[in-house]
């Protein structure tokens, strides 16, 4: 098997993902990803390799370089970023941590959208957070296309050098790569209401298909066509 499959249900700043592994290459994101070994153990790859035993979670911090496997394995994933609750900023950790039993057992019980968000906030306020900054947060929430930093400095009336002071603090990266993560974000949605790839390039308002394709493999570790392709896609407000 070569490339991923399954479902992806899509919310603001948060992701459940039931998927067969395919190919993949070490990459890292913005989003915490929380992955459980469904039928048979997970090979973690990456940055700290580790063995993840069936029926167990991990949380991996954003920023960590990891590739799930083996081929065929089925894991369920949960991907939060900052924009999901904006009092909840994840702290950052350098390497993968094992879930309690309680909240790995909660993770796969998931049957919706409410029970997916329910356990998203439990997880939050169970873990160590900060808040997002509220200026950032107001501007981050506004529906426009914020394509340069300069704009995302405008909305949120900041300085362009206290914008990236405070970017880097809460995202851990530049505003340039907050925006490209938004991209993402934006042509993953647009590829989940029925669009093509070249749809979902403009969506996200990369230059062509290409680019899309370059920042997939970035961010996700994955081509469009490989890893997203054959996914089943639920858009939730």
């Amino acid at each position: 098997m070569s490339s991923w499959s399954g479902t992806i249900m899509l919310g603001t700043g948060w992701a459940l993902i039931d998927a067969r592994i395919g190919n993949s290459r070490p990459h890292s994101h913005l989003a915490h990803q929380i992955s459980l070994a469904v039928e048979r153990d997970l090979d973690i790859g990456g940055d700290e390799p580790m063995t993840l035993p069936v029926g167990q979670a991990v949380a991996i911090a954003s920023h960590v370089h990891h590739r799930l496997g083996p081929k065929g394995a089925l894991v369920r994933s949960f991907y939060l970023d900052p924009l999901f609750r904006a009092d909840a900023r994840l702290a950052a950790r350098s390497a993968p941590v094992l879930l309690a039993p309680a909240a790995a057992a909660g993770l796969g019980e998931i049957a919706n959208a409410v029970d997916a968000k329910r356990w998203a906030s439990d997880y939050l306020d169970q873990s160590p957070t900060n808040p997002l900054d509220p200026r950032l947060s107001a501007a981050l929430a506004i529906p426009d296309d914020l394509s340069t930093a300069r704009a995302l400095a405008d909305v949120a009336c900041l300085s362009p050098s206290r914008l990236r002071e405070i970017v880097g603090r809460d995202f851990g990266v530049p505003p340039a790569k907050l925006l490209q993560w938004l991209q993402l974000q934006r042509a993953m949605r647009a590829l989940a209401a029925g669009g093509g790839l070249a749809d979902a390039a403009a969506a996200g308002g990369f230059a062509d298909q290409s680019h899309f394709t370059r920042r997939c493999g970035q961010w996700l570790g994955v081509t469009p066509s490989a890893g997203l392709g054959a996914f089943a896609f639920e858009i939730i407000s």
